[in-house]
């Protein structure tokens, strides 16, 4: 009995280990999490796009999206607690704001740090809502607004450095212009950029990261390029050729938004594919990319697809994957990625 117990258990291993979806390669090896984050099932139904993931100081995950229709059983930021080692990794904690949240299209997240060290979470809409919030949802407090300007045509990101004087806003899907905002929530109509290939134009500004120096770096996705702007959103400019900024070329890549995390950043690509961002001393930016994978057919099929955002949890030790899905007819998808060290691999 002992012998067929034994048996039983080393079969099972076996079969679980052969289950599993690793992706990447080298450092950027994966464990495929599919239920490592769930919304509610109720509310995951209702879903038609993810399109933002935000991670806070203490490690909780904030996922912005998008729902077929706005009523009381929709929201469009969930926050998740981060229990590291616990299957599922990414637990519901509660969600952010009310049903007036819902009634335009969610496009940008990213939770901020003022000059006092507070963090606040930013929700650009590609409507005219912009939308300044505590951690909880709150917008009554010092630093937090709900605001509308019908200069963003369509707005995709937006962004904050503890450097700038200003809030930065990207109208990327129409006019590339970055727009300053108040932290009241009003225009100071400083303006910055265009639509274009050239210095200051972006085409398709679709996401705006902050490198560890303080510095924006947009994800420039109809160029297939990342384009940094110093804190006060003024191109940083080449030292090689002051007619161009500092870029990097994201060959291949439909790169849609970049997060850092110490020395390595991570950029989601509409195309199915993520990419890795590593520090080097070759490259005016101080990066050049890693490497990257594609998502495999088989999950593609099952709408791992449109890969809209993605960001380190707190301690690297996962990815948090938000999809966008091209094919209506195909669910869009959240889940995690386990980062698999040399050891376990």
């Amino acid at each position: 009995m002992l012998r067929i117990c034994l048996i039983f258990l080393i079969t099972s291993a076996f079969l679980n280990a052969q289950d599993k979806e690793i992706l990447g390669s080298g450092k950027w090896t994966f464990e495929f999490l599919p239920k490592g984050i769930l919304l509610p099932e109720e509310h995951a139904k209702k879903v038609q796009d993810y399109h933002g993931v935000a991670v806070d100081s203490q490690g909780r995950v904030y996922v912005g999206y998008y729902t077929k229709k706005a009523d009381q059983d929709t929201r469009s930021v969930a926050r998740f607690n981060y229990n590291p080692g616990q299957n599922p990794p990414f637990k519901f904690d509660r969600f952010l704001g009310d049903t007036s949240w819902v009634k335009a299209r969610l496009h940008g997240l990213n939770v901020i740090k003022t000059k006092s060290g507070e963090e606040r979470v930013l929700l650009v809409y590609n409507t005219h809502m912009v939308i300044l919030c505590d951690l909880d949802g709150n917008i009554d407090k010092e630093m937090t607004f709900k605001a509308q300007h019908k200069q963003f045509r369509k707005a995709s990101d937006g962004h904050y450095s503890p450097l700038s004087a200003q809030l930065g806003i990207y109208d990327g899907y129409a006019t590339n212009v970055l727009h300053e905002m108040d932290f009241n929530g009003s225009l100071t109509n400083k303006k910055h950029g265009s639509k274009g290939k050239g210095l200051d134009k972006t085409n398709t500004a679709h996401g705006v990261g902050l490198d560890p120096a303080g510095n924006y770096v947009i994800a420039d996705r109809g160029n297939k390029r990342l384009v940094w702007r110093k804190p006060d959103f003024k191109p940083l400019l080449s030292k090689k050729d002051p007619s161009k900024h500092v870029q990097l070329a994201t060959p291949g890549l439909e790169v849609c938004n970049v997060q850092f995390k110490d020395d390595y950043a991570v950029l989601p690509c509409l195309n199915s594919r993520i990419a890795f961002l590593k520090k080097s001393s070759d490259s005016e930016s101080g990066y050049e990319l890693d490497s990257y994978f594609a998502m495999p057919k088989n999950l593609i099929k099952q709408g791992y697809d449109g890969i809209h955002d993605v960001n380190f949890s707190i301690d690297g030790k996962y990815l948090i994957v938000a999809v966008w899905q091209r094919n209506r007819k195909i669910p869009p998808r959240l889940f995690a990625l386990k980062k698999v060290s040399e050891k376990s691999k």
